[in-house]
């Protein structure tokens, strides 16, 4: 069984071009090193990635990593402090050596509907935030298939409540308002915030992330978006119910 904390973090940072181009669906990369486990399923840690590990409340991407005579289906991407490690299936060939190029590509069609799930929590927050009055904290979230969900740190909402939260979620994707990037330093991140809940939990570092939906928030976040609130399309709820210290709101794209 490999321990795979200690030796993924035996490498350097993985560069993480998911977080500089959402869109981007394949790519090239080094082998850093692999570690086997039972049967022909191998960890693979790469100088570079397109994959999502599951953090941040957004899933793994999943998809394939070739090279020359070999064929890895990635099943999941972790994240072992800042290396990201793919693990997977061989479907063909052996695993070259520590150096060896290869090419990465992600299953696109899932990778977008987390894009729009994640965009769409981004805007739940807000019209959350409208319909109470105030910013509201959240407990926990999922912005991937196969169910989305934010947990609120709030009464549950009325059905009344509900119909003014997708009512207002659905205004801001009708606007077809801009998704930006952009990166701020921790002394400037208070200017660069709007509407951010959290904050207090927010880990210490250098530089932020920050997605902005132009006039309706700015939060940090690692995670993978559409580039204007339109792609996402119409937002639905599913079902509200109460749980420990606030409510889980599930919710899912037309």
């Amino acid at each position: 069984m490999v321990d795979i904390r200690a030796w993924g973090l035996r490498f350097p940072p993985t560069r993480r071009l998911y977080e500089e181009d959402a869109y981007l669906r394949e790519a090239d990369a080094t082998l850093l090193g692999y570690a086997s486990e039972k049967g022909r399923r191998y960890y693979l840690v790469l100088s570079q990635t397109i994959f999502h590990p599951r953090a941040g409340g957004q899933g793994s991407d999943t998809g394939t990593v070739e090279w020359e005579g070999g064929l890895l289906k990635v099943e999941k991407a972790l994240l072992v402090g800042g290396v990201v490690v793919h693990y997977g299936r061989l479907l063909s060939g052996g695993v070259p050596g520590e150096g060896a190029r290869v090419r990465m590509a992600i299953d696109w069609e899932a990778r977008y509907r987390t894009m729009r799930l994640h965009t769409a929590g981004h805007i739940l927050d807000y019209a959350v935030s409208r319909v109470y009055g105030a910013p509201v904290e959240t407990l926990d979230a999922y912005h991937s298939p196969p169910e989305a969900y934010v947990v609120y740190a709030a009464g549950p909402p009325s059905a009344t409540e509900v119909e003014a939260i997708e009512r207002v979620a659905n205004e801001v994707v009708a606007a077809d308002l801009p998704v930006r990037v952009t990166y701020v330093r921790r002394e400037e991140l208070g200017r660069a915030l709007l509407n951010a809940p959290n904050l207090s939990r927010l880990p210490d570092a250098e530089v932020y992330r920050v997605v902005a939906i132009e006039g309706v928030n700015a939060m940090p976040c690692t995670g993978t978006h559409v580039r204007r609130t339109g792609e996402v399309g119409e937002i639905m709820i599913r079902g509200v119910e109460s749980v420990g210290g606030g409510f889980r709101l599930v919710y899912d794209v037309g």
